[in-house]
């Protein structure tokens, strides 16, 4: 949607001045690359418009590209079309129409990746390039500019450029000087000359994180559906009616998602429930399910609600305060990931506010497959196979549950010849973790049931190499076992593979820093790959609840990158590229928790890079650095 009638998508009459030569202080070549055309196809698959796209870095195993929303405006699917030639699929992920931005998942690595900016520190006069694909037919096109002037329109914040912009260049990546994004190409006034707008990147940089944007994303694309099945027309505020189901307050309802529901573009089932109510009226909606992740979106009210873990037992929860009748629409859906779950769920309307639960890391992935039981005592046999269900870090798990005395101790154990195993325990309060606990490259896990349960223990395997099969034998026994701590542990793993050590999925350190010390180190081929083709060395850190801390990352052999997980991170400072000036990193956080937290040494841009760097975490903030990156 335009929020201004004098802004309109991107179609300017002037011709695109091309940038006849690299600027030495960009690689082009690396850079168009990352750019990619975007196709909005029809019901048939057929292409109705197109638009420009890149990809940003992004910690999946999927490739992440931002665009204009207006690009897919009417489209029932995408495609995206990479300068190779090559064509994908793609799915929107997190959407905000009024900014007029859009994100992408595209399976598979994307060829290169281009680094966020700061918009804020834009001034204007600076110069910057745009590189897309005018007409549709033109990629790699690179024109110049200046920023014109900044503006707010509509409460967003818009760079005015005078680069020229034609037809098929919204989406298109505004780079600084030092080929970062701080803009996104929007819309022209068409009868106005190098009168160009692009939405400036700070606000929407972490939009895939945004439960608003998710779930808006979930609407954009009507119609995507299963290619088995007739078109369904993916829901919307307006939608209520045909084919939606009825509830009422004071009601619980028991359904099934099936293969046979309306598919959305994440490739989410889903079905639409409405209901009304008294005008002023509290109510909370519970969405639980031992078959699937369950999610839950609301729509009816000023702006859509979105809810994943926020009920008891993993359950998705909205709880709030109705000013109308309605009707409201309730979406019941699972996570995203896996995608295509199935299965049976409950559905309950009550009345009041109940809270609504902050969960990070405390309920198991949803999936295709089915839930095994295993009793206290067993021992059982099976398979992990590429038929099981991947989780977020490229490794297949199956799903078993049980039940144990409280009170009573219990050990679970998980052992393999094949692959290198690991477990996961659901049900406590926090997520417990083991990959070498047991004898070997055994998992094992010991722990005391506060209640009868019950509890989810994922089968799973370490992430290198990703995608480990193999047989496996996996038993709950009463008592105790011993567990090997960190650091005795004598894991050889099958294909010589280094075992990750223990923790959680988050924190998979090899390395230790204390707050105070600078250490040196080696990026080398031996590192762990990541799904980007850089290297990674794990570092952890002891965090004190309260404490804030500098962490610099610098190197001159490559351009350092560095993220940082653990509790309570705030997005704006779980990764930093060149803050620390000159192609150094520097992260400024307050810890939220007495607890490890983990520090990612990374590089960026180069793939396989490698080299020395130095690591140093110290007492109090340091400023950012506006020296600019000129990496070799």
């Amino acid at each position: 949607m335009r929020t201004t009638p004098w802004l309109w998508a991107a179609a300017c009459a002037a011709a695109p001045a091309l940038l006849a030569a690299q600027q030495p202080r960009m690689n082009l070549d690396s850079l168009r690359r990352a750019v990619v055309t975007i196709h909005a196809l029809d019901a048939d698959g057929s292409s109705i418009a197109s638009g420009t796209g890149f990809f940003v870095f992004y910690n999946g195993a999927e490739g992440l590209v931002v665009t204009a929303a207006h690009v897919l405006e009417g489209a029932t699917g995408c495609r995206v079309e990479l300068t190779s030639g090559e064509t994908r699929r793609c799915s929107p992920t997190a959407s905000d129409t009024a900014k007029d931005v859009l994100m992408l998942l595209v399976p598979g690595l994307p060829p290169a990746t281009l680094k966020w900016g700061f918009s804020e520190r834009a001034q204007d006069g600076d110069d910057i390039t745009v590189i897309s694909n005018p007409l549709g037919e033109l990629p790699g096109t690179v024109s110049k500019g200046i920023i014109s002037a900044s503006r707010i329109v509509g409460g967003t914040k818009l760079l005015q450029i005078s680069a020229p912009i034609s037809h098929g260049s919204s989406g298109a990546p505004v780079l600084n000087a030092q080929g970062q994004v701080i803009g996104i190409v929007r819309s022209t006034i068409e009868s106005g000359q190098a009168l160009n707008f692009a939405t400036a990147t700070d606000i929407v940089r972490n939009m895939q994180m945004d439960p608003g944007a998710l779930a808006e994303a979930r609407g954009v694309m009507h119609g995507a559906v299963a290619a088995s099945r007739p078109a369904a027309a993916a829901p919307s505020a307006s939608s209520i009616g045909d084919g939606a189901r009825s509830i009422t307050v004071g009601q619980t309802v028991t359904g099934t998602l099936t293969d046979r529901d309306p598919l959305y573009g994440d490739s989410t089932y889903y079905q639409r429930w409405q209901f009304r109510t008294t005008p002023g009226q509290d109510v909370t909606i519970d969405l639980s399910s031992t078959e699937f992740r369950p999610a839950l979106i609301l729509r009816g009210l000023d702006s859509s609600i979105a809810n994943l873990t926020g009920g008891p037992n993993c359950g998705a929860r909205i709880s709030v305060n109705f000013p109308g009748t309605g009707p409201y629409t309730i979406l019941v859906n699972t996570s995203a990931t896996p995608i295509r779950q199935t299965g049976r769920f409950s559905l309950a309307l009550s009345t009041g506010i109940k809270p609504v639960l902050r969960r990070t890391g405390r309920c198991p992935p949803g999936g295709n497959g089915s839930v095994h039981a295993i009793a206290a005592g067993q021992t059982v046999t099976g398979e992990l196979t590429d038929n099981d269900d991947l989780y977020s870090d490229t490794t297949y798990y199956q799903r078993w549950r049980f039940t144990a005395a409280a009170g009573q101790d219990v050990t679970i154990d998980l052992a393999s010849t094949d692959f290198d195993p690991e477990l996961l325990l659901y049900g406590l309060d926090t997520l417990t973790v083991d990959d070498d606990g047991g004898p070997g490259c055994a998992s094992r896990i010991v722990f005391t049931p506060p209640t009868s349960g019950p509890y989810t223990v994922l089968v799973n395997t370490t992430n290198r190499p990703i995608r480990q099969t193999g047989h496996y034998t996996f038993s709950v026994t009463a008592g105790r076992k011993p567990v090997d701590p960190p650091g005795t542990r004598d894991c050889q793993p099958p294909g010589g593979v280094a075992s990750g050590g223990g923790g959680t999925p988050e924190l998979r350190t090899t390395h230790t820093i204390a707050v105070g010390q600078t250490v040196s180190g080696q990026i080398t081929s031996s590192d762990e790959l990541w799904s980007d083709s850089t290297y990674i060395e794990r570092w952890r850190v002891d965090g004190r609840v309260g404490q804030t801390v500098t962490i610099d990352l610098m190197s001159s052999d490559f351009d350092a990158y560095m993220m940082l997980k653990g509790p309570d991170v705030p997005s704006a400072s779980d990764h930093d590229d060149d803050s620390g000036g000159k192609c150094n990193a520097r992260l400024v956080v307050t810890f939220a928790d007495n607890a490890p937290y983990e520090i990612d040494v990374n590089t960026q841009g180069r793939k396989y890079a490698t080299g020395a760097f130095v690591l140093s975490v110290t007492s109090g903030a340091k400023p950012k650095s506006d020296s600019p990156c000129h990496p070799s």
